[in-house]
């Protein structure tokens, strides 16, 4: 339960930071990302330690796990880039694509918890919590 919670903050901070940017508030969103980091940073960890200890051995489980780890350096970037620029403006256009691919690894996370549920409920089971 914990875990989803790390990934479920991580996602709206991401998308927030995403919505500042394109009103406008771009020092919104460099703060959204900083305290993006050690969230996501903690839901990777958690992910690759459930793999590690035998708890989650499904194949969307590493699928999770790694997405978990591809979106760090992305979110890193996203947020490195941006630093030095806090009050000249809009974000540099590295920063801008990091945090586009950001979306994408949340999009592709969303994917396969969707296609875990789905076929939990085509097979009867009960779909349990991450």
């Amino acid at each position: 339960m914990r875990a989803m919670n790390l990934r479920l903050t991580t996602v709206a901070l991401v998308v927030g930071a995403f919505a500042a940017d394109l009103a406008g508030e771009h020092g919104l969103a460099y703060y959204a990302l900083v305290g993006c980091v050690p969230l996501a940073a903690v839901a990777a960890l958690l992910a690759l330690g459930s793999i590690l200890d035998g708890s989650a051995a499904e194949p969307a489980d590493r699928a999770t796990a790694a997405l978990a780890a591809l979106l760090l350096p992305f979110l890193l970037l996203a947020t490195a880039v941006r630093a030095p620029l806090l009050a000249d403006g809009p974000p540099p256009p590295a920063g801008v694509v990091a945090i586009l691919c950001c979306l994408g690894v949340v999009a592709l996370q969303g994917l396969v918890a969707a296609a875990v549920a789905v076929e939990r409920l085509r097979l009867g089971a009960p779909v349990r919590d991450r």
